[in-house]
């Protein structure tokens, strides 16, 4: 597992991550606890218990643990890691939140014994938050408004039967929209809202096209399982008569993809821009980088099956 260690992330990052993840799984609690017991078992399909962090620091993430911690550096100088140990905690049990009820919903394999634990998964997103402000804090308005953001995207796409450009940018995109509230923390805890909606706007970008790069590489899968994406949508509008969705994929559909992308990235970093954060910058660069050789890869090996099928033709 690559993990981006040489441009985007900091030894105090690192080190903070770890801590967090590590707080996370000790509260899980221990084997003999029949909810912990399953609980581990169905998270050992999403990671290694061992090293949790790296599910988190994986060169294909939306760096949810990393967005704050820019924005911090960015008004501070530097992160607090005690506080920042604090919003990982939570967004990690948000995140282990989020992916057992797109389990339960999508209908995946999972034991009944495990859902309970959709409890303390959110009794700890939340608790981080009660220690740092009180009732009256603005930014519990901000984390209203941000959470709901995410619950009507999340019903809104599991609605849909296919998803027009329109569907991608109002659910698809928005559905981890949730990232931004240990961002709205950073900025109520130095009484900085005023900074949150351009921080927010490059988070809602850049998550645009890490979901249109998830759909892109997983396409198949996709396919194969009947989830609707914005891809497969236009693969079925834009295909010859005949064509399959595959033969479209590789006489257009991954240029066109590409095409996409390639604006969606430099409205991003033009955005991030304005925002005096080096290390975003470079994390954003790397992805697109990572991603161009992989989309590059992939219509260079359509390219060559093509020439074959030709030549068988001769």
């Amino acid at each position: 597992m690559r993990v981006l260690t040489d441009v985007a992330w900091s030894t105090d990052f690192l080190t903070a991550v770890r801590n967090a993840a590590q707080l996370a799984m000790k509260e899980l609690g221990s084997g003999s606890s029949p909810l912990s017991e399953h609980t581990r078992r169905w998270l050992a399909t999403r990671c290694d218990l061992s090293h949790p962090e790296n599910y988190f620091l994986h060169s294909q993430s939306l760096a949810i643990l990393g967005f704050p911690w820019w924005l911090e550096e960015s008004l501070c100088g530097a992160a607090d890691p005690d506080f920042q140990v604090d919003l990982m905690f939570s967004t990690i049990n948000a995140y282990y939140f989020t992916r057992m009820l797109d389990d339960i919903m999508d209908g995946h394999a999972i034991e009944r014994a495990a859902m309970p634990a959709l409890y303390p998964f959110h009794m700890r997103f939340v608790r981080p938050y009660q220690k740092y402000f009180d009732y009256r804090s603005a930014f519990w308005k901000e984390f209203e408004r941000i959470l709901m953001i995410t619950v009507e995207a999340v019903a809104g796409e599991a609605s849909l039967n296919e998803i027009t450009a329109e569907d991608f940018i109002r659910f698809s995109a928005r559905k981890p929209a949730a990232a931004v509230i240990p961002m709205a923390a950073v900025c109520a805890h130095y009484d900085r809202l005023d900074v949150l909606a351009p921080w927010e706007s490059v988070l809602t970008s850049f998550a645009r096209w890490h979901q249109m790069r998830d759909d892109v590489m997983d396409w198949n899968s996709d396919m194969q399982a009947g989830q609707p994406t914005w891809f497969l949508t236009e693969a079925a509008r834009r295909r010859n008569g005949g064509e399959s969705v595959a033969a479209w994929m590789g006489r257009e559909g991954f240029r066109w993809a590409r095409t996409v992308m390639d604006e969606r990235i430099s409205e991003t970093l033009k955005a991030a821009s304005e925002l005096k954060s080096q290390a975003l910058i470079l994390y954003l660069e790397q992805r697109n980088a990572l991603f161009s050789q992989q989309i590059g890869n992939m219509i260079a090996t359509a390219n060559a099956f093509a020439g074959l099928l030709e030549m068988d033709q001769l």
